[in-house]
This record gives C-alpha cells, structure tokens and sequence, in this order.
C-alpha cells in the first residue's frame, strides 16, 4: 500500500545568478575591504556596504531579488517591502570555515558569492528541530534529512529566512571563497488593524 506525501510548512531558499556579474572595479574593491577575525574567517570592518556607490549594481540587484522571494513566498495584503540594513564581506582561505549561526534582528537574509569553487564550496542549513528519536537513515531527503546543502559559485544570490540555521564547511579550494552577506527589515505595514496586530514601519 503506497503512501501519498504531502509536504507541509516548507522553508523556502531561494537561488538567483546575477547574469551581469560583478566589474573588475567592484571586485577589487572588495578584495581591498579592510579585514576584521571572525569566528572561522575573516570579515570586512565595514557592514554597511550597501552606501558605497561603487556597489549600486550589487545592491540593486540584491533589493529586487530579496523583495521577489518576499512577494512570492509570504504574498502580503498590503504594502511592504524589505530594505536591506546590513551589508558586509566574507573571506575564507583555504581550511576557514564560517561558523553555524543565524541572523538576528532581520527578517530575510542572503548571500551573494562573488568567489568561490562550486565543485567544492556549500552552505548548509539545519532544521531548526530537535529530534527525540534519532533513526539511523540509508537514502536521505527532504523528509529525512536535519540538514541540507546547495553547492555555491560565482554570481550566485542565496535567498533565506533570517532565522534558519546555516554554516560553510572548511574550505577546500586553494583560492579564498569571497562572499557578501546581508540582512534586511520589513518597510510598511504588517499585521492588520482587526486583529489587534498592525505595526506600520518606515
């Protein structure tokens, strides 16, 4: 007798290439961030990338793509849109790795490759679920499985909410996996007035 599946409350990661890519300028600005020790890698000291002209396409970019994954997904009744707060670069040389962690005090957040092996480099998310019982599995997937990866590569923007669970395994690559991370805040209005929950943003 065959069961029949239904997938319930998934969490939805959304992928994005930016076709144009990045110029030469845009990268060696980056590269040339000044650099502060993370936990596993390095970060740029500067967070707020999003103000520097140079990075207008990046930024643009980023906004649209952020804001399509919000419409389709959360398809709110009235007007609201995310605006990214924090914008900020990662570097991790071979053996680094990024820490698992979530995004506080955001809503949606993302990551943007701007350099990276995608034979070699993933993200990971867990699911944000303690498991009573743990069964030993052979054939994992959506249903089975605390953890999941997307391989990474250049250009690509990794659209998430702020409060999964994600970490980058140890580098593998000889070049460094350069990276720009972002979280973003809700612009408008949430909640509705009947139910005693509207906040209006701005």
């Amino acid at each position: 007798m065959k069961v029949e599946l239904k997938p319930i409350f998934p969490t939805a990661v959304g992928l994005v290439k930016f076709d144009k890519g990045l110029t030469a300028k845009q990268k060696n600005f980056i590269v040339d961030l000044k650099r502060t020790p993370n936990q596993g890698n390095e970060t740029s000291v500067d967070r707020y990338l999003a103000k520097h002209k140079v990075l207008s396409t990046l930024h643009n970019f980023c906004t649209e793509s952020i804001n399509n994954y919000f419409q389709e997904v959360y398809r709110p009744k009235y007007k609201v849109n995310l605006k990214i707060t924090q914008m900020w670069a990662n570097y991790s040389q071979k053996g680094q790795w990024h820490h698992q962690h979530e995004h506080p005090n955001s809503f949606l957040s993302a990551v943007f490759y701007m350099q990276s092996d995608k034979n070699l480099d993933k993200i990971y998310f867990s699911k944000p679920k303690y498991r009573q019982l743990s069964v030993h599995t052979e054939d994992f997937q959506a249903y089975n499985s605390d953890e999941w990866w997307f391989p990474t590569e250049e250009n690509l923007l990794i659209i998430f909410p702020s409060d999964l669970t994600h970490r980058v395994a140890p580098v593998e690559a000889e070049k460094t996996r350069i990276s720009i991370s972002m979280n973003t805040f809700p612009v408008g209005i949430l909640g509705n007035d009947a139910s005693c929950t509207e906040c209006i943003l701005k």
